[in-house]
């Protein structure tokens, strides 16, 4: 069963919880759930745990310190990536959506309420990747989008791969300090 445009409008909404519209050129971007680019590890622990979420891994990925969170009260997101720098402050966060009833129109329409809601507010995007290709006997597709401020940038990526019957689907939106 797929969700009505309605409600794939509705989540695309709760996604960004973007505040009212200002101007696009005087829009900082700032990570999402509250936190602040250059929090500690010791502060952003506290607030995974009054919102009620956990850590169910950390790892290193590329020199920095990555925890997946699971738990945050957001429609259709799997699992957050909080990444570390090496003094152990929050230097990027990225957000995993997928939802099981979904099939590819709805991403389509998720993915492209996203970038309509980023462009009213950070402007037009840089267009990153546009791919349609096999890579062997699965079908990738990747699509992904970039807005840069100096206060940092988002990247917003739709990441399909199919074989026969087999589908694998997802949306990542990654926030970065500038």
């Amino acid at each position: 069963m797929r969700p009505s445009r309605g409600r794939v409008l509705c989540i695309v909404a709760g996604l960004l919880a973007l505040a009212a519209s200002a101007p696009v050129r005087s829009q900082e971007i700032n990570p999402p759930f509250g936190l602040h680019w250059a929090e500690g590890q010791k502060q952003i622990a506290k607030i995974i745990d009054r919102a009620g979420a956990r850590v169910v891994d950390k790892a290193v990925i590329l020199g920095r310190d990555a925890w997946t969170i699971e738990g945050l009260i957001q429609p259709a997101l799997q699992r957050a990536i909080l990444y570390f720098g090496a003094d152990k402050s929050l230097v990027e966060v990225e957000l995993q959506y997928q939802h099981p009833d979904w099939d590819l129109v709805a991403y389509e329409e998720f993915l492209n309420g996203a970038r309509q809601r980023l462009e009213a507010r950070y402007g037009p995007a840089t267009v990153l990747a546009k791919d349609k290709k096999p890579e062997g006997d699965v079908m990738q597709t990747i699509v992904g989008y970039q807005w840069q401020q100096r206060s940092g940038s988002i990247q917003l990526f739709f990441f399909s791969a199919e074989r026969n019957n087999d589908v694998y689907r997802s949306v990542s939106l990654h926030y970065r300090a500038g």
